[in-house]
């Protein structure tokens, strides 16, 4: 069976996760997906196309089945929340903070394709926010994304989840005390 082009995206994610723009080769990623390199480039112009297609999947499945906000949107962002610390923790980074560092200047698409996600993902996080009156929505969400990425590096360097684990229940605590003002 040949693979689909979301197949290949799905396993360029986790190469980018794994080894980094710069570690992940077309090689591997044919080798992964049962193609040959050759194959691959008829399918995709390069390695730099798959950026985006890979960052804009890892941002539908992020809000994907989430509460609706309007009814609910302390329940939304608490998932929300909870659902990128569980990807931190399984994965020990997220694929666009990886690509972030590793993607070369000269690679405008795939830099242009990071910058974008993170734009939208703090946006859909202020969205969610904005619907409850929480002053300076957009701030809160950068905090929140800020903390959780940092206390990866504790999971990263020395395999601790704890700081993570506790990053999460604070900005989920600062959202319930939000509430009360």
């Amino acid at each position: 069976m040949k693979a689909s082009y979301d197949d290949i995206v799905i396993a360029a994610r986790e190469l980018f996760r794994e080894r980094g723009y710069a570690g992940a080769s077309m090689q591997e990623l044919g080798e992964r997906v049962g193609l040959k390199k050759s194959s691959l480039y008829n399918r995709l112009p390069s390695k730099e196309s798959l950026v985006a297609d890979v960052l804009e999947l890892t941002l539908k499945e992020t809000f994907e089945g989430l509460p609706d906000p309007v009814t609910d949107w302390r329940q939304a962002y608490r998932e929300l929340i909870e659902r990128i610390a569980a990807v931190l923790g399984d994965r020990g980074r997220c694929v666009g903070f990886h690509l972030s560092f590793g993607v070369p200047a000269e690679t405008t698409e795939a830099k242009a394709a990071v910058s974008e996600f993170f734009q939208a993902l703090r946006s859909g996080m202020a969205e969610i926010l904005d619907m409850g009156g929480v002053p300076d929505a957009k701030r809160v969400a950068t905090d929140a994304l800020t903390r959780l990425q940092g206390a990866t590096l504790w999971l990263s360097a020395l395999g601790e989840a704890e700081p993570l684990r506790r990053e999460t229940e604070a900005i989920l605590l600062d959202l319930e005390r939000s509430g009360e003002e």
